[in-house]
């Protein structure tokens, strides 16, 4: 007799105490199948939405009534006031009337977090000229020359403390979300109302969402794995390729059910053919999930163990996707000849890659690595951008294992997504594989709201590599270089001057 499992025994229970979550997970498994879906959760959605306000409007009034004996202190209300969109700062806001502050209250809230409003605009930071032109005003010339080490400095000191390392951390929240403290003013006691607010919600979460979501993660990783199992038995041939195809779209929308996914896809006519590369910026492993609900994909990934292993091997039973472990050189020719023969093939699914090599907290997009762009002519660009205050995707791997991450994304209120399309990118004449791969990652970030940042995200496992150093070095030479005539250019060796160049930045750190 086999051993029951944890697994068997919950499905067990379920049936036997709990037949609603029974016929809740059969009804996702139907809808899954036949492609539809019921709008639970975009209703869903929607009443937390007027939960969160009501909550930002009790905050509200309890601060007001802290501060009744000083009507024109400015008062710093987390997540209530207006934001600069370029770098998030919550601003103060003068209280003078009920009426007055639930307007600003609610006309804030909305602003921020309605639903296509859910992304703030933030500058790119880019450290080569705007336009590449040099002005002929040598005076300017000098004057901006002077500033660049300033400027060089400043930014690159911004850039390591605010844009680099805090891409490596959950994304902080300007308003509470009722799943934990996102503000100081937060830690303490404010009313009764939002205390039974909160634990109403920590039990919906933990008795109702989370064992039907259980059930519907493990109902979907056994329908993938015995999908993939039977459908890697049958011959290749446009039957197996059309049954693989469905099976993953069905699969991938029982999982997103399993984290209550709202997802909306913009210009789906621009999604890509079979055989092209799709290149996405990277939040978490569930990006995969979330883009095939939509478009089956073949991957292109680091090999996992562990959960995401059984995943993969199940998967590449049924269809061509490529493995690989980062720190193997050998693999990195392998991967090659296998993208180039996908990508000559147009009978397989088009592949799925994130040329970022890591999870980035859905706030910026940056390095892209060259390799698929090197392959391919045309890429087809994908731009996610998530609603955190539902509930956060972004996996730290450096600090939280993946179960912990899934285990948050299972308590999380709902997974929210925007997926833009954008329109096939083609390689230039006469551009190389970086330029292609930054004028595609701008692209990206443009569309998504994103900051575009051209440092390596592997700067979250290792030390800024000296190639870095050396390209920044470079540049200021380059600008140096201007300053001399020709017959002094012929005196000092290219060396002699980027020696020089690296010896002045070094004075300014």
């Amino acid at each position: 007799m086999t051993d029951l499992t944890a697994e068997h025994i919950f499905i067990l229970f379920c049936a036997l105490f709990f037949p609603p979550v029974l016929f809740m997970v059969l009804m996702v498994v139907v809808l899954s199948v036949l492609g539809q879906s019921a709008g639970f959760n975009q209703h869903y959605v929607s009443c937390l939405l007027k939960i969160f306000e009501w909550s930002a409007r009790q905050i509200c009034l309890s601060a007001k009534k802290k501060n009744d004996s000083s009507p024109n202190l400015r008062l710093s209300v987390d997540g209530i006031s207006d934001i600069d969109n370029s770098n998030f700062e919550v601003e103060t806001t003068t209280i003078t009337t009920d009426d007055l502050l639930w307007d600003k209250l609610l006309k804030s809230f909305r602003k921020k977090h309605s639903g296509p409003r859910i992304i703030f605009r933030e500058t790119s930071i880019h450290f080569d000229d705007e336009n590449g032109q040099v002005s002929n005003i040598e005076g300017w010339v000098a004057v901006r020359d002077s500033m660049y080490l300033v400027k060089f400095q400043a930014g690159i000191e911004a850039v390591i403390q605010d844009d680099v390392t805090s891409r490596f951390e959950a994304e902080q929240l300007v308003s509470w979300n009722m799943l934990t403290r996102t503000s100081l003013s937060f830690n303490q006691f404010i009313n009764w109302k939002l205390s039974v607010i909160w634990a109403l919600g920590f039990l919906f979460r933990y008795t109702v969402l989370l064992p039907m979501r259980l059930v519907l993660l493990f109902t979907g990783v056994c329908f993938m794995i015995v999908s993939t199992t039977v459908i890697g038995l049958l011959p290749e041939g446009p039957q197996k390729r059309w049954l693989n195809e469905h099976c993953l779209l069905c699969g991938y929308q029982i999982l997103s059910s399993c984290v209550s996914a709202v997802i909306t896809f913009n210009n789906r006519e621009n999604r890509a053919r079979n055989g092209g590369i799709c290149v996405a910026n990277h939040t978490s492993p569930i990006d995969v999930m979330i883009l095939n609900t939509d478009c089956a994909y073949d991957l292109v990934g680091q090999r996992h163990g562990g959960f995401l292993g059984i995943l993969q091997r199940a998967l590449s039973r049924a269809s061509s996707h490529i493995w690989f472990e980062r720190s193997e050189i050998r693999d990195r020719s392998y991967i090659y000849f296998r993208l180039k023969e996908h990508v000559d093939n147009e009978n397989l699914l088009p592949i799925l890659i994130f040329p970022e090599g890591t999870c980035i907290n859905n706030t910026s997009v940056m390095m892209f690595k060259k390799g698929s762009f090197e392959i391919a002519t045309t890429i087809y660009p994908i731009a996610m951008k998530y609603d955190s205050r539902f509930g956060d995707p972004f996996w730290n791997s450096s600090e939280h294992g993946w179960f912990e991450n899934c285990f948050r994304m299972l308590t999380s209120w709902a997974i929210i997504c925007d997926v833009w399309y954008l329109e096939p990118m083609k390689k230039s004449p006469n551009e190389n594989a970086i330029g292609f791969a930054n004028r595609v990652k701008k692209e990206i970030a443009m569309r998504g709201g994103l900051v575009d940042l051209q440092w390596d995200g592997e700067l979250k496992r290792n030390p800024v590599p000296t190639k870095l150093i050396l390209h920044q070095q470079q540049k200021y030479f380059r600008r140096l270089a201007r300053y001399f005539s020709e017959d002094m250019k012929k005196c000092i060796s290219t060396s002699e001057m980027q020696t020089f160049a690296s010896k002045l930045i070094d004075l300014f750190f």
